[in-house]
């Protein structure tokens, strides 16, 4: 890792900006002709496996490898390499050294939520015998303007943490000069990131949140057993919000629980799993050895999970009983701009990173398999679409329905598989038939991938000019009959019941 000085731009590739170019101006033409070729030839595939023959063998083959990949990752994830401890057990762990944590949240204009998240780190209940804590909170204002950062400090002493509360200000440098001779401000979560370097945080291991989280008062106490483990680098739970407010707020919750099913499988079968990024947590030597946060990433957890792996060997760790829940989006609109980010961001981190993880002396074999595998799903949606397209021209459509099928059905196991976690109100396991329900209905909405990792491909291939970074609006009130799924109701951890 290149340390890139005060007034100097380099983009994500590498190599030194041109004139007039921002840190995010340059997307080397090497990646343009990827994701294009990507593209292009997925679609091609497609087409080619609707008029039947080899290329229709190629797809199904393909296909059926994605199953059995996801049925190996479903099963792996009940058996994690660490393991939850039950709350009864967690003393235990007083026996040891204890690390320290430094919780680290960017926010910008967050002034309705970041209060609540203040009161949920004050509750934390790992701390010294003497009732100390044994965490920081640092606070980096990116350039609010609504007294987010008044804000944060008021409810930190109103709360007691006010002496292990710091607020950093994010000036309005960093991000270069465009052709027009204007100022930039880089944005994004990652940007803000590189406000506070590892070096000036004092904990054993950083934690980073969103300004919209909540956490329950065991959040850093369940960390600690991972930690104690061995474990470098770990990813919380992430749980929705007031999933009851509606469809879309609840699909997304399903979402994020088959997310993690898959990254606990990769984890457990030695894959390359991933960061998430609210909950990232790592130990601060890793991060300052792989050097700290890049302002240039525009999804920084998919980012720094790839320089961990290529630089340290380390994979992360996934965390269930360790919750972090959020806010979801409420419009379709919004979502689909996140889901955009999120598909460039991956699509921008294989091209960038992808090379270096392939090629890592410190990865074993099934990591870097797993790494590659991933990867190469990007071309799956433009393949899927090329047999839709290719099968209506042609008046064959049996391929293509049978793809989109087996896309389908494979979406519906993953889903089914990964709500054994979920619970009703009452605590209860899921009944079969909202079960069921519930797991076509995630598998329906994953479709929209379908879209926008092509529509991501095109971007990456075509667009000109800087990166934008689409930041999602918080705040959100739920309804008063949702009360069962609000962050006072902060469940056990699954850990309890028998999977």
């Amino acid at each position: 890792m290149v340390a890139v000085g005060p007034g100097i731009d380099r983009p994500a590739g590498g190599a030194l900006a041109g004139p007039g170019q921002s840190i995010a101006d340059a997307t080397p033409d090497g990646w343009r002709a990827a994701a294009l070729a990507t593209l292009v030839g997925g679609l091609l595939v497609g087409d080619r496996a609707a008029s039947g023959g080899v290329g229709r063998l190629a797809a199904h083959v393909g296909s059926w490898a994605a199953a059995v990949a996801a049925i190996r990752i479903a099963r792996a994830s009940r058996r994690p390499p660490v393991p939850p401890i039950p709350p009864v057990a967690r003393p235990l762990d007083g026996l040891l050294p204890q690390p320290t944590f430094s919780v680290v949240i960017a926010a910008r204009n967050e002034v309705r939520v970041l209060p609540s998240l203040m009161a949920d780190l004050a509750a934390q209940d790992h701390r010294t015998p003497g009732g100390q804590p044994m965490f920081e909170v640092i606070v980096i204002d990116d350039r609010s303007t609504d007294g987010t950062a008044q804000a944060a400090l008021r409810a930190a002493a109103a709360a007691g943490i006010g002496d292990v509360t710091r607020l950093v200000r994010r000036g309005s440098g960093g991000g270069g000069s465009g052709s027009d001779g204007t100022a930039h401000v880089t944005e994004g979560k990652g940007a803000a990131l590189t406000a506070a370097p590892p070096s000036t945080y004092r904990g054993d291991v950083v934690v980073v949140l969103d300004a919209d989280a909540r956490v329950g008062p065991d959040f850093l106490s369940n960390l600690v057993s991972y930690v104690i483990a061995g474990e470098r680098a770990i990813t919380a739970r992430r749980r929705i919000l007031h999933a009851g407010t509606g469809a879309l707020a609840g699909v997304q919750a399903d979402e994020q629980t088959i997310d993690g099913e898959l990254q606990r499988g990769r984890w457990a079968l030695g894959g390359c799993s991933e960061f998430r990024g609210n909950g990232i947590v790592i130990r601060r030597d890793l991060l300052e050895r792989v050097g700290g946060w890049r302002a240039e990433a525009l999804t920084e957890d998919l980012d720094l999970s790839s320089r961990i792996a290529a630089a340290e060997g380390v994979r992360v760790a996934w965390a269930i009983d360790a919750e972090v829940w959020e806010e979801p989006v409420m419009s379709w609109t919004a979502l689909w701009r996140q889901r955009l980010r999120w598909a460039e961001g991956a699509v921008r981190r294989v091209l960038e990173h992808g090379p270096a993880v392939l090629g890592s002396r410190r990865l074993p074999a099934a990591a870097r398999a797993d790494f590659a595998l991933y990867a190469a799903q990007l071309a799956t949606p433009p393949i899927l679409i090329g047999a839709l397209a290719g099968g209506l021209r042609r008046g064959r459509p049996r391929t293509a329905a049978t793809l989109l099928a087996m896309y389908a059905g494979t979406g519906v196991a993953l889903a089914w598989d990964a709500l054994r976690w979920e619970t009703n109100e009452a605590g209860a396991p899921l009944p079969a038939v909202e079960r069921g329900w519930r797991a076509v209905r995630a598998a329906l909405f994953g479709g929209i991938w379908l879209a926008a990792v092509p529509g991501a491909l095109w971007r990456v291939g075509t667009r000109r000019g800087r990166l934008r970074y689409d930041k999602m609006a918080h705040g959100i009130e739920p309804p008063p009959t949702d009360a069962a799924r609000a962050p006072a109701s902060f469940r056990e951890a699954i850990v309890a019941r028998p999977e």
